[in-house]
Order: C-alpha cells, then sequence, then structure tokens
C-alpha cells in the first residue's frame, strides 16, 4: 500500500522515515524540514491479519492508571479511540470484545463488534458504545474460554489486544489463565499485546508470565503507552519507505537519526565500533529530556523463525541496556520493537545481504 506524504506531523511517520534513511553516524532532523521538506512514498507492510480487542470493564478499571490523573477504564477507551483514527486499512479483520461482561454469572464475552472486515467508521461507532465505569469482577478465565471460539475462525496472523489490570476472580474448576494462554498460543498463530494497568507484584508476574507464552507476546504498561505511543506500532504493520529526504539547514532540533546497527551471525552483542556513536546518543539524550529512542530488532532469514524473534528482541534490549544503565536514561525513553526477520533490507540468499539484515534500526524524536 503505497502513500504520498508532503507533510508528515505524525511520529510513527518521523520514525519510519528516519529507520531506513542513509545517513552518515547521526544526523539531526530539523522542525522545518519535518514540516514543509519532506517527500516521500511509503510501503505499509502488515504484520498480522487479524486483531482483537479484549476489553476490561470490571470493577477495578475504576481506579486510576497507575502515575496518571484517570481511570483505567477511560484511559483504555481514549486510546481506541485514538489508534483507531490513524490505523491504516490494511484488509484487516478485527473483534472487538468485553471479556469481563458480566450479564451472566459466567461473565462470557459481550460482542460489541463481531470478528468482520475492519471498517473504521463503525469500529469508532463501537468504540463509542464502551463503557466508561466498571463494575463486578474481573471472570478472567471465563473471557479467555470464549476467546477460543473466535480464534477458531481465523487464518493468518492475529493480535489480540488486552486491557487488564491482572486482577483477576478466581473460579471454581476449570483451567487457570496462564494455562488457557499456553494453549491457544500452542493452538493458533497468536500474539498477546497485554495493555497492563497493574500495581500489585503479583499482578505484574501474572501478565510477564503470560507474555512468555511466545516470542512476539508481550507486556506494555498503559501509562507508558499514552506517554509514548510507538510502544504498539509495530504489531499491525510496519513501514518501509522508498523515496528521498530533502534537508533544510535550522536547528530547530525534533531529533536525529542513525544509520542501522549491525551484529555478528546469531550474535546479540554490541559490536565496539558502535560504543562510540551510542555514547552521542547518550549525551544527547541527557541534554534532551523530552527525546525518546525506537529501536528496532531484525535478523537474517537463517535459522528457526520463533528463535529470531528471540534474538531480534535481544539485539534491541542491548541498546536500551546501555543507555539505561550508562547514561541513567529512563528506560520508559527507549521503545523496543522486534520483527526477527521480516522486512529484510537485504538479500537473505548473499553473504552481504544477510549481514545488512542482522542490524538494529535506531530512531529518536520527541523534541518539542
Amino acid at each position: 500500500m503505497k502513500k504520498s506524504i508532503l507533510s508528515i506531523f505524525s511520529l510513527i511517520f518521523l520514525i519510519s522515515v528516519c529507520m531506513v534513511t542513509s545517513v552518515q553516524a547521526f544526523q539531526i532532523v530539523t522542525r522545518t524540514l519535518v514540516e514543509k521538506e519532506l517527500v516521500t512514498e511509503v510501503d505499509l507492510i502488515k504484520t498480522a491479519d487479524n486483531f482483537i480487542i479484549l476489553f476490561d470493564t470490571s470493577g477495578s478499571t475504576n481506579q486510576n492508571v497507575p502515575g496518571k490523573n484517570i481511570s483505567k477504564i477511560k484511559a483504555a477507551k481514549s486510546l481506541l479511540k485514538a489508534r483507531n483514527a490513524w490505523l491504516p486499512d490494511l484488509d484487516y479483520n478485527a473483534g472487538l470484545y468485553i471479556y469481563t461482561d458480566n450479564a451472566t454469572l459466567m461473565g462470557s464475552f459481550k460482542e460489541v463488534y463481531g470478528m468482520q472486515p475492519y471498517d473504521r467508521d463503525r469500529f469508532d461507532a463501537a468504540i463509542d458504545q464502551l463503557p466508561e465505569k466498571g463494575q463486578g469482577p474481573a471472570m478472567l478465565q471465563p473471557g479467555l474460554t470464549a476467546l477460543r471460539k473466535v480464534l477458531a475462525g481465523l487464518t493468518g496472523k492475529t493480535v489480540v489486544f488486552m486491557f487488564t489490570d491482572g486482577i483477576i476472580s478466581e473460579t471454581r474448576g476449570g483451567k487457570k489463565p496462564l494455562q488457557i494462554a499456553q494453549e491457544l498460543a500452542a493452538a493458533h498463530d497468536v500474539s498477546f499485546y497485554l495493555v497492563s494497568s497493574a500495581t500489585a507484584e503479583a499482578e505484574k508476574d501474572l501478565l510477564a508470565a503470560v507474555a512468555k507464552v511466545n516470542a512476539s507476546s508481550r507486556v506494555i504498561p498503559m501509562a507508558a503507552i499514552m506517554d509514548y505511543p510507538s510502544y504498539i506500532s509495530g504489531a499491525l504493520f510496519t513501514v518501509k519507505t522508498t523515496s528521498y529526504v530533502r534537508f533544510k539547514p535550522k536547528m530547530e532540533v525534533v531529533g536525529f537519526v542513525a544509520k542501522n546497527m549491525l551484529f555478528d551471525f546469531d550474535s546479540a552483542d554490541i559490536r565496539d565500533e558502535y560504543y562510540g556513536k551510542l555514547d552521542l546518543l547518550g549525551a544527547f539524550l541527557q541534554n534532551n529530556p523530552g527525546a525518546f529512542v525506537v529501536a528496532a530488532g531484525f535478523t537474517d532469514s537463517t535459522g528457526d523463525e520463533e528463535y529470531n524473534i528471540y534474538l531480534s528482541e535481544r539485539r534491541a534490549a542491548g541498546i536500551k541496556a546501555y543507555l539505561t544503565q550508562n547514561y541513567n536514561v529512563n528506560p520508559a525513553r527507549v521503545v523496543l520493537l522486534w520483527f526477527g526477520s521480516l522486512n529484510p533490507i537485504g538479500d537473505n540468499a548473499t553473504i552481504e545481504g544477510r549481514r545488512s539484515n542482522r542490524r538494529v534500526e535506531i530512531a529518536v524524536g520527541g523534541i518539542n
């Protein structure tokens, strides 16, 4: 899917252009450049075929998001509205369900937008139907059990976005939430994105365990998404540019881009040649507290894809660890994305192509 971009204000497009633009070491991007001089076409590459939103309406969602002056349920609804407004239509199938519906004792799904082709306007109207005040217990087990039927009718890759604070009301008998999630991951090509507003350690541990059902699942704090929406930008699509950028010599900084950092075969160790560049990046982040980093890890196509997804995560995580440990950068300011062998920039049939695919792409933005 190609789009002509004459002026870019959205952060996700800024990040995408930065990731693929060829530059020397680190290069500053100016406000004038981004708003007036950027002309490009991009390919939007799907990373999933279906997505399912599981919305929590239990009583505990009336509590505020940690560190925010808004309730969990209102914040979740607001995030859905904002993300739906710009999500490109790439022929997804989509579903929106309240998985803690307490209309029945079993706490089964309440269908708000039954699984069907995604339509932005109709999906937006479905989001409007979601309540802004929670009530009743969090019947997680019956909700996950009902998810089986939805997944059974799907083909291709599915991403399940579950809004949860990790609080559950135990039901007698039956399987635990973790066991159900493990079975779903084993039976279907599915990833869980757990949008967490958990506060207690036990609740955080439960969600962390669920996120380990496969390499592509993860826990993302709701507060982090509210501050940095790019935390879930790679879940449904990624962006590849095929165009050019014109630079104007103005020093109104909005961020800067970096050349890809390459890795040795089957390694997540940072090469010595990149430490100096990371030191420049760390100093920049210290001097620009509003800036943040997006680090996207990739591998070549050699070996098992599940392993490659883990390896690409470790590569991106190494960049984050260096910045947080050596420059005291807040971990929330380093957004990690990982894609395995998806979206190669070189030919995996050649040594040089595989070398260029073993990389972490880095972009920096957020300077106002």
